[in-house]
């Protein structure tokens, strides 16, 4: 039979034994680890293709072709990590991951086709393979970084990319949005007859 004095000391033993698991839980979340220089030069060139592919998925969407540079980013940048993966790194896909590819690969023809072309067309679907290939890069580039590195890496790239971002938007001439001149304007017929009529 427990003494009275035996309930507090558990209770505090209790306590104390749940500061220290939150407190292992979270240092294991941030990085128990000391992250070493390549898993942070891997978060930042994944930042990098972060930054890039938002400068440019946004830039394709300021040319008003939203429904064309969205999809060609979101399958490129799905599609082109699996087949990286699979040249450079020797990973071998399972069946249905081919499916997918083989079924993306026509969708983003399809996608990228309409029934008139324009220049704004021609130029959002480059903008969107520009982004899907830095969405891949992010993608690749933090799968590269060790599991016990916790989350240095991700802080690492989210720091490049908001330096990338403002560098891309400092130079404007670099990116240069190509908007259609306007038409001459055609002057209304007045309702009421010329003037000369009225006279």
């Amino acid at each position: 039979m427990s003494s009275p004095a035996a309930g507090p000391r558990a209770r505090r033993a209790g306590r104390t034994g749940r500061r220290a698991r939150r407190h292992r839980g979270g240092g294991a979340l941030a990085g128990g680890t000391a992250p070493t220089s390549a898993d942070l030069a891997w978060g930042a060139l994944s930042g990098a293709g972060t930054g890039v592919a938002m400068v440019f998925l946004f830039r394709g969407m300021s040319r008003g072709a939203m429904s064309v540079v969205i999809p060609v980013s979101a399958v490129g940048g799905l599609a082109l990590p699996v087949l990286v993966t699979t040249v450079l790194l020797g990973e071998r896909p399972s069946a249905w991951a081919w499916a997918g590819i083989t079924l993306a690969l026509p969708a983003l023809w399809l996608v990228s086709r309409t029934r008139t072309t324009t220049a704004d067309t021609a130029a959002g679907v480059r903008d969107g393979l520009v982004a899907s290939v830095g969405i891949a890069l992010q993608y690749l580039a933090l799968a590269q970084a060790s599991p016990g590195a916790g989350l240095w890496p991700v802080t690492s790239g989210r720091v490049t990319a908001v330096l990338v971002v403002a560098a891309m938007a400092l130079l404007p001439a670099l990116l240069p949005v190509h908007r259609a001149a306007p038409g001459p304007r055609r002057r209304s017929p007045c309702p009421y007859g010329s003037p000369r009529s009225r006279a």
